[in-house]
């Protein structure tokens, strides 16, 4: 009957402890209780004095010898060591420790939450984590000035030790002067001077991740001092294998936001060098066309204005490099697309013959910025793939909600496999020399408006690229309305 009994009754430890608190407030009742049955024979006059004296005196006793800080922490000692088999309760202890990793404000960084973690298991005062450096070394992952000699860190030899050898640092057997099996003779010719040096280092726990080391904390010594145990020890294994793995995942994130910042560079200087390629090709037109045309006021005012545009625009490709003096695109708004094709005929006139049809008072959903840069491209590729006497067609005509605006050229045209898989690939293209990245960047200038950029080619026969608008009111009408 008693195995029976102690096989189901196993309180945790928190119904213990707060047992033991209900029990001290009971006895406390009854202290004050027999404090004030005492007083009853000093009569009425004085009773209530008494009364008062007592109760108050009861609850300075009460408040005296509460435990608070070290003596709390020795009471929890006590208790584990006595009336438990385990120091520790691994539940209780492992969902602590997860939920102070995984919580925090926005400001509180992962390696404070570190920190915090490990110095809630063990009651340390304090923690400290270090981190790998590029050079090898371990250096100090936040703010702080514990210990005294946290500013030399870890060099490599011992970041390697610890590495190979992932065991729990015992700062107490590496102080003791004869040797011991908690501290091997590799351990204390690579731990630093400062840290056997330094009594409030309590332990060094290896965070490794794999077979790669992520980090190491160092423990300050509980308001109770005692020695490491086989409990601290898996205890804190396992909790270092735990963080490891949060580290690493960090880490990895940052790489990853890292190399997506590169990437995102490399895709923007890819189309800035598409750009420029665009720009030294309509110089190239401009210059050829000088030694046939130098003689007409006419083209000579189109090259000054094409050269002027051709240095604004190089000025504006600088700019872009870098991510600070990046504007961003206005919303799509409701303009006259025709304005746009002008523009552009009339910058590309020096360079090649340019057309224009259709209706001026159409009126379309986008940002005029986006549409002439997606333009510019799209009508470079048109001039680059037609004879240099036959014009390039540009045209606006409304289709039912829409609004179709069109680049057609009678150059070499494209084939319709092309079309299918290469036609919108970055860094393939049909033309010698070309970067294959006009087309893409166009077409992603257009869905970013609200649009769309239809393709028809035949070999022999030229090209007609068709961007697609919403339709939009003209600005008179809306007010009318």
């Amino acid at each position: 009957m008693s195995a029976m009994a102690k096989g189901v009754l196993n309180p945790s430890r928190t119904a213990i402890l707060r047992g033991l608190a209900i029990g001290a407030s009971l006895a406390y009742l009854a202290m004050t209780l027999v404090l004030l049955a005492a007083v009853e024979p000093l009569g009425i006059a004085y009773a209530w004095v008494a009364r008062v004296i007592a109760t108050f005196g009861a609850t300075f006793a009460a408040m005296l010898l509460l435990p608070r800080g070290r003596a709390r922490s020795w009471l929890r000692l006590q208790v584990a060591k006595h009336l438990f088999r385990h120091r520790y309760d691994y539940r209780a202890e492992w969902l602590r420790f997860t939920r102070a990793l995984g919580e925090g404000d926005a400001g509180d960084a992962l390696p404070g939450r570190i920190e915090r973690a490990f110095a809630e298991i063990t009651e340390s005062t304090v923690a400290r984590l270090l981190v790998p450096t590029d050079s090898g070394r371990l250096e100090p992952a936040g703010a702080g000035d514990w210990p005294e000699g946290i500013a030399s860190g870890f060099d490599a030899d011992f970041a390697r030790m610890v590495e190979r050898l992932p065991r729990i640092l015992d700062g107490d057997a590496l102080r003791a002067t004869t040797p011991s099996p908690a501290a091997t003779e590799e351990e204390r010719r690579h731990t630093p001077v400062w840290l056997v040096t330094d009594a409030t280092i309590w332990a060094g726990v290896p965070l490794v991740h794999g077979e790669r080391l992520a980090g190491f904390v160092l423990l300050g010594r509980p308001p109770v001092d005692r020695r490491l145990d086989w409990e601290d020890h898996d205890m804190l294994s396992v909790a270092g294998r735990q963080v490891a793995s949060h580290l690493a995942e960090a880490q990895g994130q940052a790489a990853l936001g890292e190399a997506r910042r590169f990437h995102e560079f490399n895709r923007r200087f890819a189309f800035i060098v598409h750009d420029v390629k665009n720009l030294a090709s309509q110089l190239g037109l401009v210059a050829r066309n000088a030694e046939r045309h130098a003689d007409n006021p006419a083209f000579r005012a189109d090259m000054i204005e094409t050269l002027k545009e051709s240095v604004a625009r190089l000025n504006d490709l600088l700019a872009r490099l870098s991510p600070q003096t990046a504007a961003k695109a206005d919303a799509p708004r409701a303009a006259v697309p025709m304005a746009v094709l002008e523009t552009i005929a009339a910058r590309r006139r020096a360079q090649h013959p340019v057309r224009l049809t259709g209706r001026a008072d159409i009126h379309a959903l986008f940002d005029p910025a986006r549409l002439e840069l997606a333009l510019g491209h799209l009508v470079q590729n048109a001039i680059e793939a037609s004879p240099a006497d036959e014009p390039v067609w540009l045209s606006v005509e409304r289709r039912g909600r829409e609004v179709e605006i069109a680049v057609l050229d009678r150059g070499r045209g494209m084939s319709a496999d092309f079309v299918r898989h290469g036609l919108f690939v970055p860094f393939d293209s049909t033309k010698p020399g070309g970067f294959g990245i006009g087309a893409f960047e166009a077409r992603a200038l257009v869905a970013a408006m609200g649009g769309r950029l239809d393709v028809e080619s035949r070999e022999g026969e030229g090209s007609r690229f068709v961007i697609v608008l919403p339709v939009a009111e003209a600005p008179e009408q809306r007010l009318s309305a």
